[in-house]
C-alpha cells in the first residue's frame, strides 16, 4: 500500500468509527430518557420553545428581498426572483434571529447565575 491508499483507509476509519460514537451517544441518551419519563418532558418542552423561537423568526423575516441582497445574489449567480431564494431568505432570517435570541437568553443567564451567587 502507498501513502495516499493508508490516509484514505485512515480517513474512511475515522468516519466510520466518528458515525459509532455519534450513534451510541444519542443512542444512550434515549436509553436514560425512557428510564426517566420526566426528563422526556423537560426535553419536549425546550424543543417546542426552541420551535416556537424559530417561528416567531421567521415570521418576523423580509418577505421581499432588499436591493443589497438581490444585488449580492446576482453576483453569485443566483435568481434572486425565484421562489425557493425568498424561502430560504427568510429560513435564514429566522435562524439568525433564533441565535440571537439564544444568545441573549445565554447572557442573561450567565449574568443572572452570577449575581445570584455573589448574593448567597
Amino acid at each position: 500500500m502507498d501513502q495516499e491508499q493508508l490516509i484514505d483507509l485512515g480517513l474512511y476509519a475515522s468516519y466510520i468509527l466518528l458515525g459509532v460514537a455519534a450513534v451510541a451517544a444519542i443512542g444512550m441518551n434515549f436509553v436514560n430518557a425512557f428510564n426517566n419519563p420526566k426528563s422526556l418532558v423537560k426535553s419536549g418542552i425546550g424543543i417546542v420553545a426552541l420551535v416556537v423561537i424559530f417561528f416567531i423568526g421567521y415570521s418576523m423575516a423580509p418577505t421581499e428581498i432588499d436591493m443589497v441582497s438581490q444585488r449580492a445574489f446576482e453576483a453569485n449567480k443566483v435568481d434572486p426572483s425565484a421562489a425557493s431564494t425568498l424561502t430560504t431568505y427568510r429560513l435564514i432570517g429566522g435562524a439568525m434571529t433564533t441565535t440571537l435570541v439564544l444568545l441573549i437568553v445565554a447572557i442573561v443567564g450567565l449574568i443572572y447565575s452570577s449575581v445570584a451567587r455573589v448574593v448567597r
